[in-house]
C-alpha cells in the first residue's frame, strides 16, 4: 500500500496533470451534490406527510430530438385549508397521468409557506441521484486511472 502512494508523487507544476485533476475534482463535486440531494430525498421520505394530489395540468419543459414536447405534471395538493401546486421533477413525452388523476404526494413544511413537495415514487425521489452518481463514479475512476498511470514524458501532438 505504501508503494502505491509513493508512486503518486508528482511534479505538480506539470500542466499535463490538469486533465486528470479536473476529472477527479468534477467527480467529487458531483458526488457531494448527489449526497446532498439524496439526503434531502431520504429526509422527505422519512419525515414527510403522505397525501393525495390531483394532476391539474402540464408544463412544457423542452423537446426531444424529433421535436416532441416533454411535459412535467402540475400537481395540486389540498390539506385542510391550505392549497398549493408544484411541478414534478420528472417529465415525459407521453405523461402517464391525465388531468384529474390522483397521485400520491409527499410534502414537508420547511421555512417557507409552500412545503417541499414531490410525488411519492422512487423515480421522483432518487432517479437524479442514481444518474448523477453513475457519472461521478465514471469521472472519479477515469481521473484516478489517469493519475495512477501518469507519465510526464508522454507528449501530446497538436
Amino acid at each position: 500500500m505504501i508503494q502505491f502512494f509513493s508512486s503518486l508523487s508528482f511534479d505538480w507544476s506539470n500542466p499535463k496533470l490538469i486533465v486528470p485533476l479536473v476529472f477527479v475534482g468534477i467527480g467529487f463535486a458531483i458526488l457531494f451534490y448527489v449526497l446532498k440531494i439524496s439526503f434531502d430525498s431520504i429526509h422527505l421520505k422519512r419525515n414527510g406527510t403522505k397525501t393525495n394530489g390531483t394532476v391539474v395540468g402540464f408544463k412544457d419543459v423542452g423537446s426531444d430530438k424529433y421535436g416532441k414536447k416533454s411535459r412535467a405534471l402540475l400537481v395540486r395538493v389540498e390539506v385542510d385549508s391550505k392549497v398549493w401546486e408544484f411541478q414534478t421533477l420528472n417529465y415525459w413525452v407521453l405523461p402517464p397521468y391525465s388531468i384529474g388523476d390522483t397521485v400520491k404526494v409527499l410534502y414537508l413544511y420547511t421555512n417557507s409557506e409552500i412545503p417541499t413537495s414531490r410525488m411519492d415514487n422512487w423515480e421522483e425521489l432518487f432517479a437524479d441521484s442514481i444518474l448523477l452518481g453513475a457519472i461521478a463514479i465514471v469521472l472519479l475512476v477515469l481521473g484516478g486511472l489517469l493519475l495512477y498511470n501518469f507519465n510526464p514524458n508522454v507528449s501530446f501532438i497538436f
